[in-house]
């Protein structure tokens, strides 16, 4: 794997984490959002994931050393939470953001969400509400607020939006990583897995816009949703949202 390491050599507080796969529609602007925020003590690990449609050469526009960036060129596309798992050994920060390549961040999220976690020490894992651009339409996504309430609805659906979340690193201790067996809804299975151990909060903004296809949800998402439930969760409430969620899925295929 080509690795190109243009970071400052003093420590950043945040490692941002973009894994793309031919992404080249969006992955320009994506990139210009997090490169504009209003907090720039960060550095940018930006991944590619086998591409083969420019992305590639989009990218390399951006390796210069103010961008204080580490950049991963995949000849092979193995997928995002491997790519994941690999940013996150090479980061170096206090907290890792994660950013998907084709969603734009607003100039002031890492301020508003560094503010926070820096102030409630409690905290582990934030993240936000989101505007979602889907069928030529915007929707707001309104995420529960408070640890006890995204905890308590978790189990019915992802109650933290991943390409919004900020972490702090120190999750990653003790070989935890995601789970390189879910090769899509890897976030969910982390939630469920650790949500005994860290404290969530969803900042009450839209921090970040989401660009959704209407085929991102497929029925292998479906699948591993019901996966991580039945790992974690009760068997009988796993199986009733398994039918719960291939009734919704049918119904939105007609």
């Amino acid at each position: 794997m080509k690795k190109i390491d243009f970071r400052f050599k003093k420590k950043p507080k945040i490692s941002v984490i973009i894994s793309f796969f031919n992404n080249c529609d969006t992955l320009e602007k994506s990139l210009k959002s997090i490169l504009n925020q209003s907090y720039k003590d960060f550095e940018l690990i930006i991944i590619s994931d086998g591409s083969n449609d420019g992305s590639n050469k989009i990218v390399k526009k951006f390796l210069i050393k103010k961008n204080n960036v580490l950049y991963f060129e995949s000849k092979k596309n193995v997928g995002l939470t491997k790519m994941l798992n690999l940013g996150i050994k090479f980061s170096r920060g206090e907290y890792i953001a994660r950013h998907d390549a084709d969603d734009l961040s607003l100039s002031s999220r890492f301020k508003n969400q560094i503010d926070i976690l820096k102030k409630k020490k409690n905290l582990d894992i934030i993240g936000s509400n989101a505007k979602y651009a889907y069928k030529n339409k915007t929707i707001s996504i309104k995420m529960p607020e408070k640890d006890r309430y995204i905890k308590k609805k978790l189990i019915f659906r992802n109650t933290i939006i991943h390409s919004t979340v900020m972490m702090r690193k120190k999750i990653f201790q003790n070989n935890l990583s995601y789970d390189e067996k879910f090769i899509r809804c890897q976030d969910y299975e982390l939630w469920l897995r650790i949500k005994n151990k860290v404290k969530f909060y969803n900042i009450q903004k839209e921090l970040v816009f989401r660009n959704v296809k209407t085929e991102n949800f497929k029925i292998k998402d479906l699948l591993l949703t019901s996966k991580s439930r039945f790992i974690h969760c009760s068997y009988f409430l796993s199986f009733l949202l398994l039918f719960r969620d291939i009734f919704i899925f049918i119904l939105k295929k007609i």
